[in-house]
């Protein structure tokens, strides 16, 4: 007998946590609330006409670093976009806000976790809310939560296990749970009403777009669907070749963005660190025939894992406006995968940092972007 999808109750306690920003008793009314999102821990975004800040609650770690500590989170603060500078009243209104939450976290009640019952597990969910927004006019959509392809090295993993915590979920690895929310395309029409002109980011940060799943289930194309009757542009990036299946979809928009991760140009490297995703290969001809159907493309190169930088530069380059370039995050949960395969020189900063000076002229060299992404609208309205 199939199950009834199950109403999360992760918004629930974001709401309450963070109620003083939601109904406006918070106190300050030179900052905004922007939005606001509990899947990848919880986070907020404030704007004043100073400029915009994003404040992130993760799980309380004293290994890593963080703006501040609160007796149940970790509290990261930064400015966006993301490389400009705190300033005194940037500063002023995280203490404010830290203030706050530390009188409210104490009130946060963490559900006895079960075990889990399967290995793998797959739940059918229905949500409140799916077109989050950035700031200005961008958004995002998560049409899953989780990830089936399972990056060992994806930074997301422990805070949204953490978010699973919350909800008193079963831990489950990183790879081997998803969330479908088969409600998503009904919200996203409620949402898309009078949203305007802007842009719609749907990447693998929290989740790939072109899960596995998607081909049962269809929830990104459903979406996609609903942005095609709006001014809403989607920006889309994955690791997913599966993406072909909406190629015709994709050339109805007047305004769109497609990219692919490629962290790396050789398919053996690839089963090491990224052994449930599609090979290189075929993420380089999906790259191809998506330029050739006029659909801008780009591609982001983070991690910058083993690879021969030349030859990247030669297979991504005629088939890309713009690429974003970084190096490894939480790099020790996988550092035991480069010391297995004989790769521990591949595993330092001053390789990224070579590495991504190399990938940067070359691009650059040949026409390339080389962009951070923070603001899209160069690349979808160029």
């Amino acid at each position: 007998m199939a199950l009834q999808p199950v109403k999360r109750g992760l918004d629930a306690i974001a709401r309450d946590l963070f109620a003083p920003f939601l109904d406006g008793s918070f106190g300050a009314p030179e900052w905004r609330l922007v939005g606001w999102d509990a899947e990848q821990g919880l986070c907020l975004t404030l704007e004043s006409d100073g400029g915009r800040v994003l404040i992130e609650l993760e799980e309380r770690n004293e290994r890593l670093d963080c703006y501040a500590r609160t007796a149940v989170f970790n509290v990261c603060a930064r400015r966006q976009p993301p490389d400009a500078e705190m300033t005194a009243a940037d500063r002023d209104l995280v203490e404010r806000v830290l203030a706050v939450v530390r009188r409210r976290e104490a009130g946060l009640r963490f559900p006895a976790r079960a075990a889990a019952e399967r290995k793998t597990v797959v739940r059918e969910v229905l949500v409140e809310r799916l077109l989050m927004r950035e700031g200005g006019d961008q958004y995002y959509v998560n049409a899953y939560v989780g990830c089936m392809i399972g990056c060992p090295f994806c930074y997301v993993i422990d805070r949204a296990d953490f978010s699973r915590r919350l909800e008193g979920l079963p831990h489950v690895p990183w790879g081997d749970y998803l969330d479908v929310k088969v409600n998503a395309a009904e919200v996203l029409r409620r949402e898309v009403v009078g949203a305007g002109r802007g842009i719609v980011r749907m990447s693998p940060i929290l989740t790939d777009p072109y899960q596995p799943v998607e081909r049962k289930y269809r929830i990104t194309r459903q979406c996609l669907e609903v942005l095609l009757d709006t001014d809403l542009a989607p920006v889309v990036l994955t690791r997913a070749p599966r993406i072909l299946d909406d190629l015709e979809l994709l050339r109805r928009f007047r305004r769109r963005l497609i990219g692919f991760s490629v962290p790396t140009d050789q398919d053996r490297y690839r089963q090491i660190f990224e052994p449930g995703a599609d090979p290189i290969d075929e993420r380089l001809e999906a790259l191809r025939r998506l330029h050739a159907a006029g659909i801008p493309t780009f591609a982001v190169i983070q991690p910058v894992l083993p690879m021969n930088a030349e030859r990247m530069i030669e297979c991504v380059a005629p088939f890309v406006r713009a690429v974003r370039l970084d190096r490894l995050y939480v790099g020790e949960r996988v550092r035991h995968l480069y010391d297995r395969n004989g790769l521990s020189e591949f595993a330092t900063d001053e390789y990224a940092a070579a590495t991504i000076a190399r990938l940067t002229e070359g691009f650059r060299a040949r026409g390339v972007q080389v962009d951070s992404f923070d603001d899209l609208s160069p690349l979808v309205d160029p």
